[in-house]
Order: structure tokens, then sequence, then C-alpha cells
């Protein structure tokens, strides 16, 4: 765990006079308890207890992204005040939700000095719709708090939820996060927004702009150009509401595993598993597990695990459990090297039963070697019922996937495996890229990225998410920060030089390298397509998607207040 720096941090160009200044300027608005003048305290307690703002789990310089205070607003009208004073002094702001975007620079900030608007006091459940199986909620709703909601309420409804449910709805909908449910493709289902531009104005996107219309959180589309898609990963505005559709509770569920015995059958079992969701007979994505992945979810049940698996990671000099031993443990436990989660959900057992029959009939004519599917666990409900995720038996060793809607912390734990028994302060780091699901190219980037991570010194937690189409495929490394900080830095960037040399981007980055995975995106210019496409290296250095973002970021955002850096896109000329 990263600790708050010695000393005033101030955002760039300020004075401590100003800064106190305009610091009084937002009290007014929000209320002293309301703003601090340092990073130190005022955020919502992290995974350790951590109150101070910043990114607590930092890979190098502890002060890089350190904020120089937070404001914390109520509502809309008070954001709206925050802005325009923002505006007068060019305060920079630094948006967060709840500030849990951990593993990705947390609470902290692009530009050292940024003040943090924290809108997790924003926490109201606007609406939730049994009948359309929708809810509008405001940036500080945890995953939590929606299903407590609904389960008060007793609506028919499994939202989703990440692996971990301490986070904002709508703040991980527009990191493009994922939740296991079949409405789990969270910028996908997202639908009507309310948003605050840099001028303090306000806009409500597709139906909403509709006065009174009941279309708002039922079609996205509105009428004319749609712009929802702006404010993913975005400092182009302040998305202070947001609409989000959810999934009817099933009738029949089952909880499924494939799993392969070889690392190099991920290309047959990606493909067969894609093919299945591209027919909508699995329904929700599937998650893919490595042998370490698999051997932490039996440490529990299996302790005799732990000195193979945790014995070189909880070493006071760090180490890791070798590919090699870590395939031949899952050889001796059966487990197949690959492990691949996924569910049926279904309006009858009848229906269920079909699908069933479906994904066997799939993976035995994918003629995979060696390969198991089994159900793990199954529940139908009473004729003419409903399924309630809160009643459902879920054996333990199941439940760190939220496939059926109920949030949890339990994947915390994973935090406590490495550096020593007592270890405090844990964090880690996600690799976040994208593939095809022919499955080749990821066949190809897991060999070499698993190898550099072993010979980094660290264990590798594979957790690849297979769609219809793509495959979000992270790679989760726990490191202590406040001695293995340069050593991880040093694996994320041959990753980061690995990637780039073979065509590959993440769909999500920490704030150390957003300016390098934007610089990717330089269509015309670059490799691969564009290239071909006969744009010549003179229009290649156009970066044509980076011009258009900075003219929006002029107009929408004119004094440049708003999370400057963010995803790479800054102010001309940029103010670091």
């Amino acid at each position: 765990m990263a600790a708050p720096p010695n000393g005033r941090v101030l955002p760039p160009s300020f004075d401590i006079n100003t800064f106190d200044e305009v610091m009084d300027a937002m009290a007014t608005i929000v209320g002293p308890d309301n703003v601090s003048r340092d990073s130190f305290h005022g955020n919502l307690g992290g995974p350790g207890g951590e109150l101070f703002y910043g990114d607590i789990w930092p890979m190098g310089d502890t002060t890089d992204h350190t904020p120089s205070g937070a404001i914390r607003p109520k509502s809309v009208d008070e954001v709206q005040e925050i802005v325009k004073v923002a505006n007068r002094y060019k305060l920079p702001l630094w948006t967060v939700s709840r500030g849990k975007n951990l593993g990705y620079g947390a609470s902290g900030a692009v530009v050292r000095g940024s003040v943090i608007l924290d809108l997790h006091r924003m926490n109201k459940i606007i609406e939730v719709s049994e009948e359309h199986a929708y809810a509008i909620v405001e940036p500080g709703v945890s995953f939590f708090d929606l299903y407590n909601y609904i389960q008060a309420k007793g609506y028919r409804l499994w939202p989703s939820c990440p692996a971990l449910g301490w986070g904002s709805v709508l703040g991980n909908t527009l990191e493009r996060g994922f939740g296991y449910t079949p409405n789990g493709e969270h910028a996908e289902q997202q639908c009507g927004m309310e948003v605050m531009l840099g001028t303090g104005e306000v806009v409500r996107t597709g139906m909403g702009a509709l006065p009174g219309s009941p279309m708002w959180p039922l079609f996205k589309g509105g009428y004319g150009p749609s712009i929802d898609g702006l404010f993913y990963q975005s400092n182009l505005g302040i998305v202070t509401k947001l609409g989000i559709h959810l999934t009817p509770a099933p009738a029949s569920f089952a909880l499924c595993e494939l799993s392969v015995p070889s690392q190099d059958q991920l290309i047959s079992m990606v493909r067969t598993l894609a093919h299945l969701e591209r027919e909508n007979v699995i329904q929700n994505h599937t998650s893919i597990s490595n042998p370490f992945r698999r051997a932490l979810a039996d440490l529990t049940t299996c302790p005799d695990l732990v000195p193979r698996v945790l014995g070189p990671g909880l070493q006071s000099g760090g180490g890791c459990a070798t590919n090699a031993d870590m395939t031949a443990l899952a050889k001796e436990r059966g487990w197949g090297y690959w492990t691949g989660d996924f569910a049926l959900y279904a309006a009858s057992p009848a229906i269920l039963d079909a699908n069933w029959a479906l994904v066997q009939e799939r993976i035995a004519a994918a003629g995979i070697s060696g390969a198991c599917v089994k159900i793990t666990f199954r529940a139908d409900a009473a004729p003419n019922e409903r399924l309630d995720a809160s009643k459902l038996a879920v054996p333990s060793e199941y439940t760190a996937i939220p496939q059926y809607g109920v949030p949890g912390t339990q994947n915390a734990s994973l935090m406590e495996t490495r550096g020593g028994p007592n270890a405090k302060g844990n964090g880690h780091i996600c690799f976040s890229p994208l593939f095809p699901t022919d499955g080749i190219e990821m066949q190809a980037w897991w060999d070499r990225a698993q190898q550099m991570a072993e010979d980094a010194g660290f264990d590798v937690f594979a957790d690849f998410h297979v769609y219809g189409r793509y495959v979000i495929a992270i790679a989760l490394v726990v490191y202590r920060p406040h001695d293995e900080g340069e050593r991880i830095k040093g694996l994320f960037e041959r990753w980061l030089e690995d990637a780039e040399k073979h065509g590959v981007s993440e769909y999500r980055t920490h704030l150390d390298y957003m300016d390098r995975v934007r610089g990717q995106f330089n269509w015309p210019g670059g490799s691969g397509v564009g290239a071909e496409a006969g744009g010549g290296q003179e229009r290649g250095k156009q970066d044509a998607l980076g011009q258009v973002l900075r003219r929006l970021k002029g107009v929408l955002d004119p004094e440049g207040i708003l999370g400057q850096g963010k995803s790479g896109i800054w102010t001309v000329p940029a103010r670091t």
C-alpha cells in the first residue's frame, strides 16, 4: 500500500494562496466536511482501509498521480456550481464515481495535483423497473446497493456485477467493465445518460432529450446522431445519471465448466465457446482460468496446496510458482490446464435441457482431445415461478464468479497471496489485451506473456473473458508496491512492447500508460489495415481519431478542466 506524500501537493501553476481560495469557494458549495485540501483523507475505504486519494498500488514513483485534494458533491446542482468555479480558476478536476478502479490507478489522476471530483455521495437509485428490466442510477450506487434494492423490492431481476461488488455501476460501465449474467456487457446494456459538460451545460442523451419520455431507459438511439459513446473512458463530460438493462430472473439456471488438458488447446476451446455464444446457446460470457487461478480457488478446501502454489510468492524476497509445476499440478488434480466457467439461463427446464444438449453436442463435435464439460450446479423454479438468486445454494467454490448476479468481495483475498502470511498492502495490476475469437493470436500471446511473468518472478492469474466475437484476455499479477513496484513496472512495459510489436492493444489501461496506448490508435498511420488501405506515411501522421477527439475536447471542455490526459485526450496545448 502506498502512503500519501509528505507536504502539500498543488495543482499545476497554483500557489498555496490561490489553491486555498478556490477550495474555500468549493466549501461554500458542498460544505467544509466535503472538501479535502490534501489527498490524505475523505476517500471511501480501500481494500486495506485506505482513506487517502491516489493510486494505492503504484508501480513506480508513488507521487506521480497524487491529487491536491478532493470535493464530494451530493447533487447535480452542486456539481454544476463546482464546474463553474473550476472554470473560473482553471482548476483541473479528475472525476471518480467511487474510486474503485483498482489495478488501473484507483483514485489517482494522470496530472499530479488535480482535484478529485468524488461522486460517491451521489448515490440515488432513481428507478428500477421490474417489467422492463432496467435501472437508472447515480455515480455513487454500488453493485451491492443495486442488488440490495432489488432484493428489498422483491423484484425478479438478476443485476449483472463484476468480480468485486464494491465498485460503481455507472463507473464500471463507463470504463467498459463487465459482469457475468447475460446482460454482462455493461457498455452494451447502457441506455440513456445525463451528462454535464465542461461548460456546465447538462445534456440528456438518446430519448432523454425528449421531455417526459418514458423511452429514455428503453431505446438507446434517440433521434439523429447518438453521443453516448463520447463519454466512455472519457474526459469530455461528467456522467451524473445512467440507465442500464438488467437480466430477468430465469426459471432454470445451471453453472457449467469446460476444461481442456493442454496449454496449446486454448485455440480450439475459445473457438468452440465463442460459436456457442454467437448462437446464444451460452447467453453469458465464459471466464477462462489457468492452473494458478484454478489452484487459488481450491486453497480453502485443500490447504495442502498452499506451500506449492503460494510458497514462492509468500517468501519475503518474492518468487513464483512455475508454469511447468502448475501444469503438473493440474494434471495431478485432474483440472485440465484451462478451465472455462459459463452458465445457462432458461425460461423453463426443458429449454435449459435443450441448450445443455447443444453444448455437449458442439464440444464433442469440436474434437478437443481430453475435453470435459459438466454442470456443477443447477436450480429449477417451481412452475410459473422464477429463481431468487439470494436463495440459491451455490457451493462456495463456485461463488467467486457471480454468474447469478449476487455481488461479493471474496476475490479481494487474492491480495494475500504474496509477501508472507501476514502481508498487508499488496496490490494487483491488470494487463488487458483484446483478441479475436479464432484464438490464434491469443494462444501465441499467452505463451509469451506467461513466460515473461515467470522470468520476472511473478505469478500470473489468467482471467480471460470470451464473448461471441472478441476476448478480453486479462493477465493479473499481485505484487508488493513498496519493494516490487519497479519490477512489476518492468514486466508491464515488456508486455506493452510485445503488444505493440504484434499490433495488439489493451481495452483499458493504467494511468501510467494512457498516452502510450492512445498512441497505438493512429490510423491511417502505423501498421495493419489502415496502412494497407493507402493512407501513406504523410497522411499517417495525422492520427485522424486523435484529431477529432482533441477538437471535441476543445468544444465540450474549452478551459480543459476535466480529466486532462484521460485515455490520452488532452486540451491543445496540453497543460501538464
